[in-house]
């Protein structure tokens, strides 16, 4: 199994790597598994400028394709993916923000990647105190426009900003529910089942194909679209 790990974080000592790190290592417990990693904001080190150019003259025509593009592959090429980010200021790094604001044209509405149809997704996140689910709003929105099959989270509100200092009791039972969570994840991603999509891509695409369709022939996402034949067939049965 090939896991991609996008780290939203520097910091290799903080609470969210060490929770990530509790999750690979169980992850690992549970069979056969392989890593690759990117931290940000080293992996994604520039401010999307806002251009459109992945959008309009493709992805490669990024001025920092450089750094999406082995992204982008290790993403495809990956069983699962795995995203972690801490709590600032009540929502996700910036950093994380800054890297899904690169992949605009990964959404349905332009060329999703049909390898991600069939990938499960995990979204780790830790806090000092509040704010895990708005944290995770926004990463999960995003992958499940990009079309991943299924995205799963937890969140902890530590109360320490250092791991160790936890209560032992209750760190005990933050454990405890990391490994189950791996597990569960781990299951999910080897059963290899392309489960249902999420019901609001279905409607977006009834819409989509019509829409797409009237685009002008030079538009990359009505060719990718007419190449992948889902201006007929709807792209998750593909």
């Amino acid at each position: 199994m090939e896991i991609t790990v996008i780290h939203g974080s520097p910091r290799k000592s903080g609470n969210t790597h060490t929770a990530t790190k509790l999750f690979m290592d169980a992850l690992c417990r549970c069979g056969e598994v392989t890593f690759t990693e990117f931290y940000l904001p080293e992996a994604m080190p520039h401010f999307c400028r806002g251009c459109m150019t992945c959008v309009l003259e493709g992805e490669d025509k990024c001025p920092h394709a450089t750094y999406t593009l082995p992204i982008l592959n290790a993403m495809l090429r990956a069983d699962a993916l795995i995203f972690t980010t801490p709590v600032y200021v009540m929502s996700e790094a910036g950093t994380m923000k800054t890297f899904l604001d690169h992949f605009p044209y990964l959404y349905i509405v332009h060329r999703a990647r049909k390898e991600m149809f069939s990938e499960k997704a995990f979204i780790l996140c830790t806090t000092l105190g509040a704010g895990t689910k708005t944290a995770i709003k926004t990463i999960a929105t995003s992958l499940r426009f990009w079309g991943v099959n299924r995205v799963y989270s937890t969140g902890f509100a530590l109360h320490e900003v250092h791991w160790n200092k936890i209560n032992p009791k209750r760190r005990a039972k933050i454990e405890r529910k990391i490994d189950k969570k791996a597990l569960f994840f781990y299951r999910q991603t080897a059963l290899k089942k392309r489960r249902r999509p999420y019901l609001f891509l279905y409607f977006i695409v009834l819409f989509l194909r019509r829409m797409i369709a009237g685009y002008d022939d030079t538009s990359l996402d009505k060719q990718y679209w007419v190449e992948q034949g889902w201006l007929r067939q709807n792209p998750f049965r593909s």
